[in-house]
């Protein structure tokens, strides 16, 4: 059984992307830089951390499932200001689906995704 999520909250959770080459991209490594803004967003299973550069030129999202069982997030429900932006994957494991307001990503038990979107 799937849990549609919405609402957010505060949470903790700070992983970075695997130290892969995603890093050398300039735009995803300006995410990560000091000055980056950063707002770490809580659902009742699922730890959300977005990054945004200084420059504001693109959004990283970081998705990780800490329950038992898959979880289904709505991007747009649950980051409705960047619904308009097309997802990139950047590294983790994911499947997506298509929804009536736009995309499902569905991360299996103690998964994780992160994605970019150009603003």
């Amino acid at each position: 059984m799937s849990t549609r999520l919405a609402a957010p909250a505060e949470t903790t959770w700070t992983r970075a992307p695997e130290m892969t080459r995603c890093l050398d991209t300039p735009y995803v490594a300006a995410a990560f830089a000091d000055d980056a803004v950063v707002r770490r967003l809580d659902t009742e299973e699922v730890g959300v951390v977005v990054r945004e550069p200084a420059d504001g030129s693109c959004v990283v999202l970081g998705l990780h499932n800490s329950s038992a069982s898959e979880a289904r997030i709505g991007l747009n429900a649950l980051l409705p200001e960047y619904a308009d932006r097309t997802w990139h994957f950047i590294s983790g494991s994911v499947r997506t689906s298509p929804a009536d307001d736009g995309m499902d990503v569905h991360l299996e038990a103690a998964g994780h995704v992160w994605l970019t979107a150009a603003l």
